[in-house]
């Protein structure tokens, strides 16, 4: 507990009485300072203890009085009068002001010099800061215990309750409940719904709302730099120090355990990412894949889907996972990273049901992780055995390509549904090298761009500003290199058929590049 005013009338050898304001006499003293000035408030900052001889106020009623609304105002803890110098008594004009304002005023007797109160109010904080600390170090070590234990946030939130009382509610990220204690903790999602802006995402790192009911404090798990998610604990009266420094130690442990999950599901996520990028990349051989899958949990029998998120900046890309996995809920293989996107397989009979969940998840817990509403896209392939997992992946990335929708499926595919089955690969290596191949020969040797401005045109329709604008040069320099590609390939751009077959040449660069 802090020093009071009342405390410091039980130190031995001071000798101080109070002649006003003992209504006042629980006041905290965080320091002492003596001062003959009529006005030292520009000097102090609230807390204090004042020590005067009452030099500066002569014997002025008027200014007596002013004097104490002054101290009043600042906030100062009380003051301490020296009598035997200018007066033999506290001026009953400086009783009667303290007396009205609760204000606590202390007659200090001419041998006691005011070094000696100093001392005494420095010893007994410096006990008072020691207190906190041995204190604040067996908080920390009973719940770091915890977790040396193999404790979970359960644990913890029952030691906080143990410690301070009250009740402890602990969300990650998105606002889910992690854990909770106490019985009268609130309903988690009202809580979480009644959060300051800025506490689970960016911003403030605490906030606190004192009401007649009680107290309740909302403080941000943060972990170098990332936030993990928010501590919410409440109890049916002011906190005092004890309990904002348990709080407080809660939320470091909390931070070490949800990291660890955080470590655990990423480490899962890179396994994830790995067996999907070789599956994608079909580097799996069938069988192996198959069994491989029957490990995470497909059954071979079961018809399975990838779901792509596309949209996403790349320094949010892994948070996003987070909330795929969210939205998938059971059934899935650990959403993963995958060529700088958000990739999961899926054994689900509406796919496209868990497509728009994760576009729903993305846009309402997007902001929290730096996602922008309605920035996020999501393609659905095609439901295939297991064994073919590659096809699925690559028709949800071309229906990404080939719509704008924010959910694309295989009916989006147009004309990549056809490329895509015309497999194997040399197929489609001799088309592409029979209509661009002069264009590629000429940008590899000359890095000219030729095939991305004959790209830009052709997908403007055949419209120069468009086309150019896509690109970001003038009309003029598209122009140029479109009248070069002609010349190369042989082919009149003007003309729509011919426009047709370099676009599904270029169509067919992609499925190749995939």
């Amino acid at each position: 507990m802090p020093l009071t005013v009342r405390d410091l009338l039980s130190v031995p050898g001071l000798g101080l009485t109070v002649v006003a304001g003992a209504a006042g006499l629980d006041r905290p003293i965080r320091w002492v300072h003596t001062s003959e000035l009529q006005d030292p408030t520009p000097w102090l900052s609230g807390g204090e203890l004042l020590l005067t001889t009452g030099m500066g106020l002569a014997h002025s009623g008027a200014l007596q009085r002013a004097y104490i609304r002054r101290l009043v105002g600042a906030g100062l803890a009380g003051l301490g009068f020296g009598v035997g110098f200018g007066f033999d008594a506290v001026p009953s004009s400086i009783t009667r002001a303290a007396e009205r304002d609760g204000f606590p005023v202390l007659e200090v007797p001419y041998p006691v010099p005011f070094i000696a109160i100093a001392e005494a109010v420095s010893s007994r904080l410096a006990e008072e800061r020691v207190r906190d600390a041995q204190a604040s170090v067996e908080v920390h070590e009973r719940l770091a215990a915890l977790v040396s234990h193999g404790a979970g946030p359960a644990d913890v939130l029952d030691e906080v309750v143990a410690l301070a009382g009250g009740w402890a509610l602990v969300f990650d990220r998105r606002g889910a409940v992690v854990a909770g204690a106490g019985v009268d903790a609130p309903d988690p999602a009202a809580a979480w719904a009644a959060l300051p802006d800025g506490i689970a995402a960016a911003g403030a790192l605490s906030a606190s709302d004192v009401a007649p009911r009680g107290t309740t404090v909302a403080l941000a798990v943060v972990v170098g730099g990332r936030r993990e998610g928010v501590l919410l604990f409440g109890k049916d009266a002011r906190l005092d120090a004890h309990d904002r420094m348990v709080v407080h130690h809660a939320v470091t442990v909390l931070g070490v355990l949800l990291s660890a999950r955080r470590a655990v599901a990423d480490a899962e996520r890179r396994i994830a990412g790995d067996l999907l990028t070789e599956a994608f990349g079909g580097r799996v051989p069938a069988a192996d894949l198959v069994r491989r899958l029957e490990l995470a949990g497909f059954a071979p029998d079961r018809r399975v889907a990838v779901v792509v998120v596309d949209g996403v900046d790349p320094a949010h890309v892994p948070d996003a996972a987070w909330l795929v996995d969210a939205a998938l809920g059971p059934g899935v293989l650990r959403s993963a990273v995958v060529g700088g996107r958000v990739a999961a397989l899926v054994a689900d009979d509406d796919p496209e049901r868990l497509a728009r969940a994760v576009l729903d998840e993305l846009d309402a817990q997007g902001r929290s992780v730096g996602i922008d509403p309605g920035a996020a896209r999501v393609g659905v392939g095609d439901a295939v055995e297991p064994r073919d997992v590659r096809s699925s992946y690559l028709t949800a990335s071309f229906a990404l390509r080939a719509t704008d929708r924010r959910v694309a499926s295989p009916r989006d595919l147009g004309s990549y549904a056809l490329l895509l089955g015309a497999q194997p690969r040399p197929v489609l290596e001799g088309y592409v090298r029979s209509i661009l191949g002069p264009l590629l020969e000429r940008d590899r040797r000359r890095s000219s761009e030729l095939v991305a401005s004959v790209r830009a045109f052709v997908e403007a329709g055949g419209r120069w500003e468009p086309g150019a604008e896509a690109l970001g040069v003038h009309r003029h320099t598209l122009r140029y290199r479109v009248r070069q590609a002609e010349e190369l390939l042989g082919r009149d751009l003007s003309r729509a058929e011919d426009r047709l077959e370099v676009w599904l040449a270029l169509r067919a660069a992609d499925v190749l590049d995939a």
